[in-house]
């Protein structure tokens, strides 16, 4: 959203986490080995799995709505 403020994102996450997160989300067929191993490098690789599986579940959920809000705009 454009009135969203994300100086609170800057603050929580860092930046190696930020950059992964929006990779994986946006532009999966880009992640590398190279990005997995930066980000949380203290983090167990199955938290990591794990926060792979919520980024891509999110991902699925957006793309749902994006479709069924083209739908109902459609059918009205």
């Amino acid at each position: 959203y454009d009135d969203y403020d994300y100086g609170e994102v800057n603050q929580l996450l860092e930046r190696n986490l930020k950059i992964y997160i929006k990779t994986v989300a946006c532009y999966p067929e880009k992640t590398t080995k190279q990005i997995y191993t930066q980000f949380w490098r203290h983090f167990k690789h199955s938290e990591k799995v794990h926060v792979n599986l919520l980024l891509l579940e999110a991902r699925m959920q957006a793309a749902l709505l994006y479709a069924l809000r083209a739908v109902t705009r459609y059918m009205t």
